[in-house]
């Protein structure tokens, strides 16, 4: 019989074998946002290509960073880059600045 380790290290993957719950709720509000910018929301200040442009410049960043969130994994730091990002901003917070 072979034995096969269990990783217990890394996230479960419970949303389609493929999203673990911390991902689901990086990505999935931000997919929302994104059809719902697309198809019903409206730039008043500009209007034609230079819109349609602009609302796919801004999609794609904020998704971008989203997705990168999400997903990329800091074997240096061994975490994704979400909890990176948050770790570092609680220890930039934590710091005391001391003046004469």
């Amino acid at each position: 019989m072979i034995k096969i380790p269990v990783d217990l290290t890394q996230e479960q993957k419970t949303v389609l074998a493929y999203f673990s719950i911390r991902q689901l709720i990086l990505v999935g509000p931000i997919g929302v946002l994104t059809v719902f910018q697309l198809i019903i929301f409206n730039w008043p200040f500009i209007s034609g290509w230079l819109e349609f442009v602009w609302k796919i410049f801004v999609l794609l960043s904020v998704n971008a960073i989203t997705v990168s969130l999400a997903f990329i994994y800091l074997e240096k730091y061994d975490c994704y880059l979400s909890e990176f990002v948050v770790r570092r901003y609680k220890f930039w917070r934590s710091q005391k600045t001391y003046t004469n």
